[in-house]
């Protein structure tokens, strides 16, 4: 094992700065699920490690919409 453990294995300042902006432009959940596997991080530490973004992004559409 590295030594890390789950309070610290994904986030510096930066990739903190850079996952809370990717998950506020999300458009679907399905860019929230693909946003997750990119950080290689769970649903489960996003709920736990950012309550309040996490019920941001359940309201949004399962896809995003296509333009006409």
């Amino acid at each position: 094992m590295d030594g890390q453990n789950d309070d610290d294995y994904l986030f510096s300042g930066r990739d903190r700065s850079s996952f809370e902006l990717e998950m506020r432009m999300a458009a679907s959940k399905a860019q929230v699920a693909c946003i997750l596997e990119w950080f290689e991080t769970t649903e489960e530490y996003f709920i736990d490690h950012f309550p309040d973004l996490a019920k941001e992004v359940t309201d949004l559409p399962d896809d995003t919409p296509t333009p006409e």
